[in-house]
């Protein structure tokens, strides 16, 4: 194996590693703001209303009444029972 070939794989892990990171962090982050611990820091409550803010602005997906399938924005029958939702 030569030296660039190690520096590769080299390179590789610590990608791994960062995205792992990045991952636990948003999922304890996304933990703490869900309420998982107690009392927030006061420091933190700023990206806890960013957060709350962000999601309200976001839509859920709209969904069958009658199946529960996920409808496309356009979608006048559902596509899985055929259910007309408009």
């Amino acid at each position: 194996m030569q030296d660039n070939d190690k520096t590769v794989f080299v390179n590789d892990e610590k990608d791994d590693s960062n995205k792992k990171l990045e991952k636990i962090y948003a999922e304890l982050g996304q933990a703490y703001y869900e309420g998982k611990f107690e009392d927030p820091l006061p420091e933190l409550l700023p990206f806890f209303d960013e957060i709350t803010k962000l999601k309200k602005s976001v839509k859920a997906p709209q969904k069958c009444p009658q199946c529960g399938n996920i409808l496309k924005k356009e979608a006048v029958f559902c596509g899985k029972c055929g259910y007309k939702v408009r």
